[in-house]
Parts: C-alpha cells; structure tokens; sequence
C-alpha cells in the first residue's frame, strides 16, 4: 500500500468515528442480510432516481401483487408497471426488470443471484454491471445489503461528502469514489460508513447552506475550514459587510472602496 493510501485510510477512521459521535453507531441488527440477493437487486433498481421510499413503497406492492419472480417475469408490463407506479417512470422500469429476471434465468437456470456470495466483490460487481440498467450505486448497494460484500454505495450525497473531504479527485463520479475508498475502508466498517455518510449528507453536508460550524469533521474537511474561515465579520449580531462604489463610468468596470471603509 502506498504513502498515500495508507493516509487516506487513517483519515477514513477518523471520519467514522466523527460520524459516529454526531449520529450514534449504526444498528447492529441492521447489518444483518436483508434477504435474498435478487430481493435486494430489485429494491435497488426501483430505488433509481427516486427516493427509498418510494423504492419501498413501490417494492412492497409488487411483492403482495406476485408471489415469486416468475410471476413478475411472465405478467403483462402493464400490470408490473402499474404496481410500482409509485416509482415513476414504470413502464422503463417495468420493462428493464422484466429484462433483467430473463437475462438472469438465462444466464444461471433460475432465477437467483445467490452464487455471488460465494464471488469476490470485484467479480460480484463485474457480473452485475453487465446488465442494461445497473450502474455502481445499484451494483454496490446489492453487494452491501444482499451478501455483505465490503463495497460502498455511492450516490449523490456521499458522494458530495467525499469530494468535501477530499478523500477522492473533486471532479470523481460514483465509479471511481466506490472503486477508490472500498479497498481503503476497514473490514467491517462499509456498512457503518454507508449509513452515517448518507444521513451526514443529508443532515449537515448539504448541497446549500451546510453546517459547517457544528460538523465533528471540521478538522479533516478543507472545504467546510474553508467556508468558515471565510464568513463575513458579525458585529453585535449583525453581518457587516464591506461597502463598494463603481467608478464614476461604469464602462471602466472598476469597483473602489469608499473612503472611510474597512
């Protein structure tokens, strides 16, 4: 490992336990399998570009409409697309999953993705990939929640969070932050750092008006030292900001403090 990876895996550590003091450590009964793979596949495919709720929702009454993948597999679209309307754009989804279930009973005699436990995770997310319609978040929250694989789900809050942090380049997509930081995170700690990231985007590290000034990775994060170090002056609880006048032809475009002013 190199000077750099080595750096970058302590100040991973360091994240997780900021994290941890600010939002308490994640559920030990929530790090349990939540099912079946494809179960978890298919929850995160509706999960697309819709919030989990929705994915939830939407998962809930496809599973009480039909019993088993194969029903889901041999129904019209229609009557798939109408169960997980929730989602938006159903019929696509409807489509792409019916595809899916078929690639996949193809592929391996039935329908199951279950022989990826016994896969590396690099294999794992290779197989997934493949299909038309899973990309990286889908892929490594599949591999996370279904088999435990150590990967981590990146969407587009943590990846916001990282970027601050600059644990990963400030123009990194998903991809390359899921391929870059999963080696570097701790055995046993991808699931925890998932979890606390997502809801530390969502809490403090958001796109607008973050919390900076209260954020326990203050220390680590160049971006929020940044933005705090750089906030107007307040006097007696009011923001004092410095006064401008343009030049007497605005065609100079030349902006001048006026006398007096600090």
């Amino acid at each position: 490992m190199s000077k750099r990876d080595a750096e970058k895996r302590r100040k991973l550590r360091g994240v997780l336990r900021g994290l941890v003091r600010m939002y308490g450590a994640v559920d030990e009964h929530r790090r349990r399998r939540r099912g079946a793979g494809l179960d978890t596949l298919v929850e995160a495919m509706l999960a697309q570009n819709t919030n989990m709720a929705n994915a939830t929702a939407g998962y809930k009454m496809l599973r009480r409409r039909f019993a088993t993948w194969a029903e889901v597999m041999a129904a019209p679209v229609g009557d798939v697309q109408r169960e997980i309307a929730v989602c938006g754009l159903a019929r696509m989804r409807a489509r792409r999953l019916q595809d899916l279930l078929r690639k996949i009973e193809a592929d391996r005699g039935r329908l199951s993705i279950d022989f990826l436990a016994g896969r590396t995770a690099r294999e794992a997310y290779d197989y997934l990939m493949a299909f038309h319609g899973i990309g990286p978040k889908t892929a490594a929250f599949t591999l996370l929640f279904g088999f435990g694989h150590p990967v981590l789900p990146v969407d587009n809050g943590v990846l916001r969070v990282v970027r601050r942090l600059r644990l990963v380049r400030a123009k990194a997509r998903d991809l390359e932050a899921e391929r870059v930081l999963s080696p570097l995170i701790a055995e046993g700690d991808h699931l925890a750092m998932h979890r606390l990231t997502f809801r530390h985007a969502k809490e403090r590290c958001r796109p607008k008006n973050p919390k900076c000034g209260e954020c326990a990775l203050l220390v680590v994060c160049p971006y929020g030292r940044r933005r705090v170090e750089h906030r107007p002056v307040e006097v007696e609880g009011a923001v004092k900001r410095r006064k401008v006048r343009l030049a007497g032809y605005v065609s100079a475009g030349i902006a001048k403090r006026e006398e007096g002013m600090w």
